[in-house]
């Protein structure tokens, strides 16, 4: 365990920038933005330095807390590519736990992770870790762990049962997107955080912001400021205009309060509290607090993570978890997709 964690903190910060992979970490990002998905060099560089400073011994001392399960299985991962190394944490725990990982790779981000692994047995460590087509995991699983859209994941529950691979011992992640809540107090930092909630990534993660309580009577004025910033700090995936010229086009022919970002970069609508396509983001108004809190609990059940200025955390419910603005793009080792723990899950298979 010990020599597993001393390589995987050893690797992660020889994948920062400039680091002693970053010739394996360049070849793998070239190769990343050939394949079909809406990543960008800005977007990607972010992720990897962000999710790679997470991996220090301490914290992942920290995570696995000396958890361990009562013997090893062969967890089979069938992983999204929304965003750039989604799955990678699923990758550490199932390792962290001593057990045989079998990952199906999306063909939206397929080389990342294969090239994280190469660097961790170029430490010399020997991995049971192997990337495989689904017909493997379905054949060798003895349990899964799927993230996508809600009819894949339909899909993939029926073959898990026709597999007899019984529900305990499957964790499936569907649809959910993050949500910011404002008083009306924020800064201009605030607002640049809150931009990249929303930006980053074309809005594609289950953790970008798809949807703004403001007070009513606060305009988006200073959102819409910042948005242009990180914009020109995190261009746009070229698909993403593309991707929002038709709600654009709706909202204008139903005269709903809308704007956007020069080149259709972004945009932002006034409405009910509904998530939209990637890229557009609803400001949603709220009279007070109750009715606010009454709008997001409605949501709940949809709602990845919650952001809002520090200062206001007491006054929400004490069971939601809520986080800083700024923070839905860089999530901790040990944070809980669906609010699942998933060190938790594997040491009770």
């Amino acid at each position: 365990m010990n020599s597993l964690i001393a390589a995987l903190s050893k690797v992660a910060h020889g994948w920062c920038e400039s680091g002693s992979q970053q010739s394996r970490v360049d070849d793998a990002v070239r190769a990343t933005l050939e394949a079909p998905n809406q990543f960008t060099y800005e977007a990607m560089a972010f992720a990897i330095d962000q999710q790679m400073s997470e991996i220090t011994e301490s914290a992942l001392h920290e995570w696995i807390q000396g958890r361990r399960p009562k013997k090893p299985h062969i967890v089979g991962v069938i992983n999204a590519g929304n965003i750039p190394f989604a799955g990678l944490q699923d990758l550490l725990a199932i390792l962290l736990c001593g057990h045989t990982y079998l990952g199906v790779l999306s063909r939206k981000s397929p080389y990342l992770l294969p090239a994280f692994v190469d660097s961790i047995r170029s430490e010399g460590l020997n991995l049971d870790a192997d990337f495989v087509e689904p017909d493997e995991v379905w054949e060798r699983a003895e349990s899964v762990i799927a993230t996508g859209g809600d009819e894949a994941i339909a899909q993939i529950r029926s073959l898990a049962s026709a597999k007899g691979i019984p529900s305990q011992r499957c964790l499936f992640r569907s649809n959910r997107f993050g949500v910011a809540i404002l008083d009306g107090y924020e800064t201009a930092n605030d607002w640049e955080n809150l931009a990249l909630d929303v930006l980053l990534h074309e809005g594609m993660g289950c953790r970008n912001v798809a949807l703004i309580f403001a007070p009513e009577g606060l305009e988006p004025d200073d959102c819409l400021h910042h948005l242009a910033k990180i914009r020109s700090l995190f261009p746009p995936h070229p698909s993403t205009p593309g991707r929002l010229t038709i709600p654009q086009a709706y909202l204008a022919a139903i005269n709903q309060a809308h704007a956007y970002g020069d080149g259709l970069e972004f945009l932002i609508s006034k409405g009910e509290p509904e998530a939209q396509v990637p890229g557009h983001v609803r400001w949603v108004g709220y009279k007070d607090f109750d009715e606010m809190i009454v709008l997001v609990e409605g949501l709940y059940k949809e709602i990845q993570c919650i952001v809002a200025r520090e200062s206001i955390h007491t006054m929400l419910p004490k069971g939601w978890s809520v986080q800083p603005l700024g923070m839905t793009q860089r999530p901790a080792l040990d944070w809980q997709p669906d609010g699942v723990d998933t060190i938790d899950f594997l040491c009770n298979l």
